[in-house]
């Protein structure tokens, strides 16, 4: 007796189990749809997939981990925000962001990650529209690669006084040579320099030595040379990403720039084009 009554408890567990998870799936197909939206690129990749809290956490919001990854394309800022107004009822334990081969503004990035704890969301408005709205997102850690003849390419877009440039970035020193105009003066210049991170927000050059046709040039030129050149990177200003990434480090390794640090989803700002 008591086997046969588990029976249409099991079955129906088994429904409610099936439907739920139907459901997620088709919540991942809408949300991932979304987000390509957001993103240019012919060749873009977006794919979101979710990891329910228990045997019935799909069906109640409750997700141990969502990931999202995204690859081949390009944006102009970060195309994910929170918006504080919004339901908080769904959960994510742990939101995990994995971007490959991608532009950010006028900078193309090898590879960014991210893992975001203790996240919350739209429940309703994902599972009945397929429509991703974070409403509260934690602080997490990640990183991002950016390979040097990419950085190169920047550099020269940013800067008018680089005319042509050359970048090479190992054990922990970037090696800048170019034809550039300084102080009303066109001339070959080389810079030695380390780079770290300022006001979290920030990659500058430190520790520079200068040349100009090969000769070291005095401090007060050296100095006004590294003035045009800083902030080589300007998360907020140049990338868009409205405090996303806080850095803790930087650093040069075999022909890439690595930089890692706290990362957040932040809120929608007032204005989503002002970089602040």
């Amino acid at each position: 007796m008591r086997i046969q009554s588990t029976i249409p408890w099991a079955i129906g567990a088994g429904l409610l189990w099936h439907g739920a998870r139907s459901a997620v799936v088709r919540m991942e197909r809408l949300a991932a749809a979304e987000i390509a939206t957001k993103l240019s690129g012919d060749l873009k990749k977006v794919s979101v997939k979710t990891v329910p809290n228990g045997i019935f956490g799909g069906a109640t919001g409750d997700m141990e981990r969502v990931t999202i990854h995204a690859s081949n394309f390009s944006t102009k800022g970060l195309p994910l925000f929170t918006e504080t107004d919004r339901s908080r009822k769904g959960r994510i334990q742990n939101l995990f962001i994995g971007l490959e081969n991608f532009r950010l503004g006028q900078l193309d990035i090898l590879f960014l990650t991210a893992t975001i704890p203790e996240c919350r969301y739209d429940f309703n408005l994902a599972a009945t529209k397929g429509q991703f709205r974070l409403s509260r997102s934690g602080t997490g850690f990640g990183g991002v690669a950016v390979e040097e003849d990419a950085l190169e390419r920047f550099v020269l877009a940013k800067f008018k006084e680089i005319l042509s440039i050359s970048i090479r970035c190992d054990r922990g020193w970037v090696w800048i040579e170019g034809e550039g105009e300084f102080l009303i003066v066109k001339t070959k210049f080389s810079v030695l320099a380390k780079l770290q991170q300022l006001d979290g927000t920030k990659i500058v050059l430190t520790r520079a030595r200068v040349t100009f046709d090969g000769l070291p040039v005095d401090k007060e030129v050296a100095e006004a040379v590294l003035q045009s050149l800083n902030p080589v990177v300007d998360l907020n200003a140049d990338l868009g990403l409205h405090g996303a990434i806080r850095l803790t480090n930087v650093d040069t390794n075999n022909g890439s720039l690595l930089a890692w640090g706290d990362t957040t989803i932040p809120n929608l700002p007032s204005d989503p084009k002002s970089p602040n």
